[in-house]
């Protein structure tokens, strides 16, 4: 089975993007206990809001979902902000993916990822995710973690693995000296990986700075408060540039984040 993930923003952007400045002592993290959207961290995507969106709510980043045939999915992407590719940096987020009961085909994934920061059409083709999902197909069902990249437009799944929990993880680091990027849900650095992708961010993709994305996304199932969600999103380490001209600007654009799942 092949999945894809694309995100196009069709509707007016909401706000003009502001760029935020954070102090090495106050990296970024959002806990989502306010119940709200911080709009000076987050811009949010949406490719169709009555389909898949994402909802602070219970103090957390729900996926909520109204049963589309097609594969949707809704975006928190870093609003003026972040991660500078010249020094190692990590960051990480709780996830939430429930067994659900149900038959036929449906999936939904719970995603951590990062963009070569840029417009558009850049982050569109260049980004890499790290992702829980849920797949229930005819004869069966599957939860795996998940990691791939796409570089100029061209996909690359690098690896999924069975988990055995609803609850977990996502965690993702990055070694400057070896440009070399860690996805792993035990957490950081080469030993905890279970993907290492070598010379993505400063070769492959020549990114200076790359931007943190957490994600949502559903297929032919109905995801209601407390199925799916993200909470915790904290940077841990690493060097925050702040953008004031780039990622989010009033009117039309598209978002794309590719995944192709082949199974």
């Amino acid at each position: 089975m092949k999945k894809l993930i694309t995100v196009c923003l069709v509707l007016v952007l909401m706000a003009v993007t502001t760029s935020v400045a954070y102090a090495a002592s106050a990296l970024p993290s959002d806990n989502f206990n306010d119940n709200s959207q911080n709009t000076s961290m987050w811009n949010l995507y949406e490719e169709n809001s009555s389909k898949v969106w994402l909802y602070e709510n219970n103090q957390q980043l729900e996926i909520h979902s109204a049963g589309n045939s097609g594969d949707v999915s809704a975006n928190y992407v870093a609003n003026g902000w972040g991660l500078s590719t010249a020094e190692d940096f990590s960051f990480r987020a709780n996830f939430h993916a429930s067994s659900l009961l149900g038959s036929g085909q449906y999936e939904f994934d719970a995603m951590l990822g990062l963009a070569k920061f840029g417009d558009f059409a850049t982050m569109s083709n260049n980004n890499a995710s790290l992702g829980a999902g849920y797949y229930s197909y005819d004869n069966g069902s599957e939860k795996q973690i998940w990691g791939d990249k796409t570089t100029d437009g061209i996909h690359v799944n690098e690896r999924e693995i069975t988990r055995s929990s609803d609850d977990g993880i996502l965690y993702i680091s990055y070694n400057t000296i070896l440009d070399e990027l860690y996805m792993s849900d035990t957490g950081y650095g080469t030993t905890n990986a279970f993907v290492t992708i070598s010379g993505l961010l400063r070769g492959e993709w020549k990114a200076d700075v790359v931007s943190p994305i957490l994600s949502g996304d559903a297929e032919n199932v109905v995801l209601t408060s407390g199925d799916a969600f993200l909470d915790d999103f904290v940077v841990e380490s690493g060097t925050i540039v702040p953008e004031p001209t780039t990622i989010c600007l009033l009117g039309l654009g598209a978002l794309s984040l590719i995944r192709k799942k082949i199974g």
